[in-house]
């Protein structure tokens, strides 16, 4: 791949710019169609909610796994853990372990997650468009947890709070949490520019206000809403905030790639065919529901 040696802007001044644009050039018969624009939204969509699901019941079980470590009883359902020990029985061992493994997984996976999309960047596959939604979302939940969590007392809070760290100790690490959130956008600008070549030929200003806007802004809407009502009626603390937290990653990474120059992938090629991944699809609607039905009931663990 390589890119135009003309700098250019790629996407309008201002976001009312950026809608109306969008709308305005959708046409029948061309690739930026409706039917295409929503083809995309369903295919984002289904890989946030499997990136969403698998990242949260990481941290979930890892939580489960770790206090059995300690000989703890522990049970679940479908959003919260139940450790069956009295507040004296807790020591600062088991509260650091049990709050902090699954957030330190579900980073170092992200990270690997990052890794493999870097190894494919150049093929034209929608796994890429998950590998992004899994990073994304593994990187917020680590460093949201800093930054809510931390000041808030909850999750890894907790950790902080056995550990009898200052208010000084918990600002410094929120901060790290709100530079780690920043840190986030840039890193993950250029392979969601990549994950363009899934569905066409080059990214420029005609194109890329319709890409962003499919692949990112309304899943991360529509998945939003989909988590708060897989949740329903108890919405916890962190799934409660955490999208704020990721709304400030990906509005800072909308206006990062402000400066970026277009993008050419394979201009010697026919724009790839923009088509529904019914594997996502599917995936998304039967974890989706059946996880929701199967954790619905408080189970023990193991």
């Amino acid at each position: 791949m390589r890119e135009l040696s003309i700098p250019a802007v790629i996407i309008p001044a201002t976001g009312q710019q950026l809608f109306f644009s969008i709308f305005a050039r959708m046409k029948p018969d061309t690739q930026l169609s409706k039917r295409n624009f929503w083809i995309i939204v369903l295919n984002s969509t289904s890989a946030y909610v499997l990136a969403y699901l698998l990242v949260f019941y990481i941290n979930h079980f890892t939580k489960l796994i770790t206090a059995s470590l300690f000989s703890i009883p522990a049970g679940f359902d479908w959003d919260q853990t139940y450790f069956y020990i009295e507040n004296y029985q807790w020591t600062h061992d088991m509260v650091t372990t049990i709050y902090s493994s699954g957030l330190l997984l579900n980073f170092l996976l992200g990270l690997i997650s990052l890794g493999i999309f870097y190894s494919i960047y150049e093929e034209i596959t929608r796994l890429k468009i998950f590998l992004i939604w899994f990073t994304l979302l593994s990187f917020n939940l680590f460093f949201s947890n800093l930054l809510i969590g931390n000041l808030f007392t909850k999750g890894i809070g907790y950790v902080f709070q056995w550990a009898f760290f200052t208010d000084t100790t918990k600002v410094l690490i929120a901060m790290v949490g709100f530079f780690g959130l920043i840190a986030t956008a840039f890193v993950m600008k250029r392979p969601i520019l990549y994950s363009a070549n899934a569905y066409f030929v080059a990214l420029n200003e005609r194109n890329f206000p319709f890409f962003f806007t499919a692949q990112i802004t309304v899943p991360f809407v529509v998945g939003t809403l989909l988590s708060v009502f897989y949740f329903y009626p108890r919405i916890l603390f962190q799934e409660r905030y955490s999208w704020l937290s990721l709304a400030l990653v990906l509005l800072i990474l909308f206006l990062g790639i402000n400066d970026e120059e277009p993008m050419i992938f394979d201009p010697d090629e026919p724009p790839p065919p923009i088509r529904i991944s019914k594997i996502f699809v599917i995936a998304a609607v039967i974890l989706y529901v059946g996880l929701r039905i199967l954790f619905n009931s408080r189970h023990t663990f193991p």
